[in-house]
């Protein structure tokens, strides 16, 4: 089957592809059926992986990365396929609903803000994924609402963390190029900015973590313009006040802002896990 064309030959003998669902830079994910045991499932099909060494290490590294997760809100690994001309497919649980930033926008129009209740629903599981990975010696590297899923009620519900294409194993050598830019600018460390994708360790998912928060709640993400606004003040500028946004919050939200975000990942929460206890104790009546 040639790399993408819906319909009639199924995908590694087994998967029906239906619809596309999204396309990236180098994948096109599909919505498809197993003829095998009926279900629908979403199969992400790498085709920039065809005779690049440094996109199949990448895809290898996802599927590694998913698979050592499973059993945390990480999007559950199927299968892997190949198309006819040697893409990759990686199958994965299909997910209905829509992401965090859909559903922070949705709020916003209506001049509604996310409720700490639900903050903290959302984020629980999200936090623990990455500790666990975090244990395991993965870096996400791209942590942003578009990667945060929440399932409708009735698929079952609960969250899920996506998109481990740009994850990093600590104990891995590096890949070549493709490494000097990850992540989407909102919610990038400052030492991601300064030195590449390779540079990253827990504490720059961290920031990532604290940063994306800080959009949750605030309404906004941190900082916001150009592409070159935004990466100076990752690096220069004074941290936003949160307690002016969310009064509700303890005064003390806005020294969390100050380590969750600081420039120096040595003066910052040293794990994803410290980030949120201590946003937690920030929350009415913690």
């Amino acid at each position: 089957m040639t790399t993408g064309r819906i319909g009639n030959r199924l995908l590694g003998g087994r998967y029906e592809l239906i619809k596309v669902l999204g396309r990236g830079g180098q994948s096109t994910v599909y919505r498809a059926r197993d003829h095998v045991d009926g279900d629908e499932v979403a199969i992400k099909v790498v085709t920039g992986a065809i005779g690049d060494p440094d996109a199949t290490e990448r895809m290898f590294r996802e599927v590694q990365s998913m698979c050592q997760l499973q059993g945390t809100a990480a999007v559950r690994v199927l299968h892997q396929v190949r198309t006819d001309d040697g893409a990759l497919g990686l199958v994965m649980e299909l997910l209905e609903g829509r992401d965090l930033e859909a559903h922070l926008v949705e709020l916003e129009e209506r001049g509604e803000r996310a409720s700490l209740e639900f903050v903290e629903e959302v984020f629980g599981p999200i936090v623990s994924t990455l500790v666990e990975a975090h244990d395991r010696g993965l870096v996400h590297r791209d942590i942003k609402p578009e990667n945060i899923f929440i399932v409708d009620a009735s698929k079952g519900g609960g969250v899920r963390l996506l998109d481990f294409g740009f994850v990093k194993l600590l104990r891995a050598p590096r890949i070549t190029g493709s490494e000097t830019v990850a992540g989407s600018p909102y919610f990038m460390a400052p030492e991601m900015w300064l030195h590449g994708a390779a540079v990253a360790d827990p504490r720059s998912d961290a920031y990532a973590i604290g940063a994306v928060l800080f959009r949750a709640l605030a309404g906004k993400p941190p900082f916001s313009g150009a592409l070159v606004e935004i990466m100076q003040a990752a690096l220069e500028a004074e941290r936003p006040s949160l307690h002016s946004l969310r009064p509700e919050l303890s005064p003390d939200v806005d020294a969390w802002v100050k380590q969750a975000l600081a420039v120096s990942p040595d003066e910052r929460f040293q794990s994803v896990k410290a980030t949120w206890r201590a946003l937690l104790g920030c929350f009415p009546g913690r």
